[in-house]
């Protein structure tokens, strides 16, 4: 389906959200955002996202929606107290799916499960649309599930990335905590997030030092300094995201 025949065919808010997800240019975190509840003020901004992408040869005039409450369809919208503005084609897009032949045949695997997390996070929304109003565990399952999921694509994107942006392959592969007790896992992923806080820290700190007045050679040390500090953030993130998969997956006895 296209944009523009969803706008056309009743905008369907569930399609409409499958649509946003599949277009080259989508933001991740408004997809968990809509995957998340479906609202009114939603279903505008759903509306507001997708008009980004609708094809201008083929629209003559706005659209116009009658209803007994004005329409935000067409306002800016603001958030975090700063406006919004449509994204302009000449602007290098945040995310999409990478295809196998821009990655390295060592990062196919882990591309192939960041296609599969999202497809099963799309149908655990539907199961959540599913479920009756009493279901509430139910529901906070499958939403605490929906969230480590796109936790983990967002993780993987940065990897991929990664690569993309400067031809390094990250040491990816993943730690054996099999022999971890339940408390140990949970003890482990505590410390990892402190490793990850502290890991952040020093990459803002690198950031902040290259943003000064330095000469040639130590603006090279500086960027060396922190390009190796978000290659070890990337690694903790991923065991982090490794450890959560294994305390929130139940064990089949």
């Amino acid at each position: 389906m296209k944009v523009n025949e969803w706008f056309s065919n009743g905008s369907d808010y569930n399609a409409g959200v499958l649509l946003y997800a599949s277009l080259k240019g989508h933001s991740p975190n408004l997809v968990r955002l809509f995957l998340r509840k479906e609202s009114p003020s939603n279903f505008e901004k759903l509306k507001y996202e997708l008009g980004k992408f609708r094809e201008k040869g083929t629209i003559s005039k706005p659209l116009i929606v009658k209803n007994e409450k004005k329409s935000q369809y067409n306002i800016d919208i603001k958030i975090d107290g700063s406006e919004r503005k449509p994204l302009t084609n000449n602007k290098k897009t945040s995310f999409y799916f990478y295809r196998l032949n821009e990655l390295h045949t060592d990062l196919h695997a882990i591309s192939i499960k960041q296609r599969n997390d999202f497809q099963k996070a799309i149908s655990l929304k539907l199961k959540l649309n599913e479920l009756h109003p009493s279901e509430e565990g139910a529901a906070l399952s499958l939403c605490i599930e929906i969230e480590d999921l796109f936790d983990a694509i967002e993780t993987t994107q940065k990897v991929l990335k990664h690569y993309v942006d400067h031809k390094v392959v990250l040491n990816i592969a993943p730690r054996n905590y099999s022999s971890l007790t339940a408390a140990q896992l949970i003890q482990s992923r505590n410390n990892k997030r402190i490793s990850v806080s502290k890991c952040k820290k020093k990459v803002e700190s690198f950031e902040k030092d290259l943003g000064q007045n330095l000469s040639k050679s130590e603006t090279t040390k500086q960027a060396i300094a922190l390009e190796k500090a978000k290659s070890k953030l990337l690694e903790h993130e991923l065991d982090l995201q490794q450890l959560n998969e294994l305390i929130n997956t139940p064990k089949n006895d």
